[in-house]
């Protein structure tokens, strides 16, 4: 009887340290498994990582190369508005002419109104402005004492222009003022058109507000350009 229980005894320690056996080599196989879905994963997160570290290199490469043209298109238009900003700068602002000594010749008569001379003065003004500003000289009057004007002081120098040739003189009409008699008016007359000869104009027309007058003060026609003398024949008063 002592026997069959030990073997009883030894049978069931068996079949327990079987049950045991098989028990760890079910925990090593699940530990197994679970090591290597483990492995498998961090290897796809390694994997997954790295595409994800590819795909942003690869749109911050793009983004780059999106960027750097409209940085240049930004440079364009700030050229372009810069060349834009002068141009207008440039028209807003036109060149002026500087003011220079031009040396000239003004005619006045003789203190006795018999001749008419010439008296050299220094004008300062633009190569534009010289002619008008060399007849409004010629109204303040001579500066030598035995020169006269035969002029108001008053007169007003309007323009001077050129057409086809001949130059053409405007003045206010306070030079009809002018107290001339028949002989003085043709001396008056020949020192407006000797005063334009001196700038290459052969001929001059006389006008009052910018249109012709004829007959002007009673005697001559000054619808007709007033053909000038030779310069070099007029004296200059010593």
């Amino acid at each position: 009887m002592k026997k069959v229980t030990l073997m009883l005894a030894a049978l069931l320690l068996v079949i327990f340290l079987a049950a045991c056996g098989q028990g760890e080599n079910a925990i090593d196989s699940n530990e197994s498994t679970g090591n290597i879905e483990t492995e498998e994963n961090a290897d796809a997160v390694e994997e997954e990582t790295e595409v994800e570290e590819e795909l942003a290199a690869d749109e911050s490469t793009e983004e780059e190369s999106t960027e750097e043209p409209v940085e240049e298109e930004h440079g364009v238009e700030e050229e372009t508005t810069a060349e834009d900003s002068e141009s207008v700068e440039t028209e807003e602002t036109p060149a002026v002419e500087e003011a220079t000594a031009t040396p000239v010749y003004l005619f006045f008569a003789d203190d006795q109104v018999m001749d008419i001379y010439k008296e050299e003065r220094s004008i300062e003004a633009s190569d534009e402005e010289l002619f008008k500003a060399t007849f409004e000289a010629w109204v303040e009057g001579p500066e030598h004492a035995n020169l006269v004007s035969l002029i108001p002081s008053n007169v007003e120098v309007q323009s001077v222009e050129e057409h086809e040739g001949t130059a053409h003189v405007s003045f206010s009409s306070e030079l009809l003022d002018a107290q001339l008699g028949s002989g003085t008016e043709a001396m008056l007359m020949q020192q407006i058109a000797l005063t334009m000869k001196q700038f290459g104009f052969n001929q001059t027309k006389v006008l009052i507000d910018g249109e012709e007058h004829p007959e002007m003060f009673g005697h001559i026609d000054t619808g007709a350009a007033i053909e000038a003398e030779n310069t070099e024949d007029i004296p200059t008063m010593e």
